[in-house]
């Protein structure tokens, strides 16, 4: 089940270290995909609450799970659309950016979540690394 996010224009703590994780974004990634960046340890602090998530943090964050469900659904109609549907991602972040770079902001294991989730969507599909 995916994890929800409240409907007011903040996050918990819960939420925010819920969804973070279930995009496959660590502190530090999720840190540095905010529109104004901030250090892992500062995101970890939101999470265990001892200083609060700024009303922005909580915007991006539910911008970012939408977006992640749309690249979730279009992973979905490609592998849908291949006789052996197959969805290929990356060891880590230098290997993803160099195969994609227009997502630098984006970390592999986001990639790899965004894949997995697909995949568990269509029979017989398949996630493998380049080689």
């Amino acid at each position: 089940m995916s994890p929800t996010m409240t409907g007011a224009s903040t996050v918990t703590p819960a939420e925010l270290k819920s969804l973070r994780e279930h995009l496959g974004f660590t502190g530090n990634a999720l840190g540095a995909y905010l529109t104004s960046p901030a250090a892992g340890r500062t995101v970890r602090r939101w999470e265990e609450g001892k200083h609060p998530i700024p009303e922005g943090v909580a915007d991006e964050v539910r911008e970012l799970a939408k977006l992640t469900d749309t690249y979730v659904q279009e992973a979905e109609k490609s592998l849908h659309a291949q006789a052996n549907p197959t969805l290929t991602v990356y060891r880590d972040d230098a290997e993803y950016h160099h195969a994609h770079p227009h997502m630098a902001r984006f970390p592999a294991a986001w990639h790899r979540a965004v894949a997995v989730r697909a995949a568990r969507q269509v029979e017989g599909a398949r996630i493998v690394f380049p080689d």
